[in-house]
């Protein structure tokens, strides 16, 4: 068993850094490390048949120093705090516009789609990073498995479109652009703001804690009215 941790950890460790050297060779979403470490890991576990649980217990270490880099990151916030509060209105404003519409798009796709009732609930909080979402979702009745998979899907695709949305709307504001990876695309996509910048970075930051707050507020407050739109469908 100790044989095992030990190799889960040092796997881990070793497909990340390989993953970083292939996606120096080939940028781009489909190659970043976000994406390509877990699929390797995940197919190594499925053919060398270790169970996910065992390989979980492994890595926890790995999953508690995740506690510390999250704090780490009210360092370049505490920084940026007066330039982001001289535009408190706009970020408030646009987080809850951002939430909402977040909120609905995913109801109404999921219907349309024909995933059902508890799936429809389970992608209300997926737009918020994911240890909130997977809570809220519990909460509200919501699937919380399905939800970490909306959430991931939504930080991939926020991640992945983001700088041509910068592009084509000729984005320069950084604090813009920070909300915009924050709310989009949560933890993924506050990590590849601060890649553009401190202030970015920063306004990410704030992004995702205050998105998740609003995102909170705005599922328990529409959930009567949710429920009430799936019994009709």
């Amino acid at each position: 068993m100790i044989l095992l941790k030990t190799c889960s950890f040092l796997l881990t460790i070793v497909f990340f850094y390989a993953a970083k050297k292939l996606n120096k060779k080939k940028p781009g979403m489909l190659f970043s490390p976000a994406i390509v470490a877990p699929a390797g890991l995940i197919l190594l576990l499925l053919l060398t048949d270790i169970p996910y649980q065992a390989y979980s217990e492994g890595t926890s270490a790995i999953s508690e120093m995740m506690g510390v880099v999250t704090v780490a990151f009210a360092v370049p916030l505490y920084r940026n705090w007066s330039v982001l509060m001289a535009h408190r209105r706009m970020i408030i404003y646009s987080l809850a516009t951002g939430s909402l519409i977040a909120i609905v798009a995913g109801v109404s796709t999921t219907m349309l789609l024909g995933l059902g009732k508890v799936a429809a609930i389970s992608v209300i909080p997926r737009s918020i990073t994911l240890p909130v979402a997977v809570s809220v979702s519990e909460a509200i009745g919501g699937m919380p498995t399905m939800t970490a998979v909306f959430g991931m899907l939504t930080s991939f695709a926020g991640v992945f479109l983001a700088p041509t949305i910068i592009k084509r709307l000729k984005l320069r504001q950084p604090v813009s652009i920070g909300l915009m990876y924050g709310m989009g695309s949560h933890a993924l996509g506050m990590v590849k703001s601060f890649e553009r910048g401190e202030l970015e970075g920063s306004s990410s930051t704030l992004a995702v804690i205050a998105g998740a707050i609003i995102t909170v507020i705005w599922a328990f407050t529409l959930m009567p009215v949710i429920t009430m739109w799936l019994a009709a469908v």
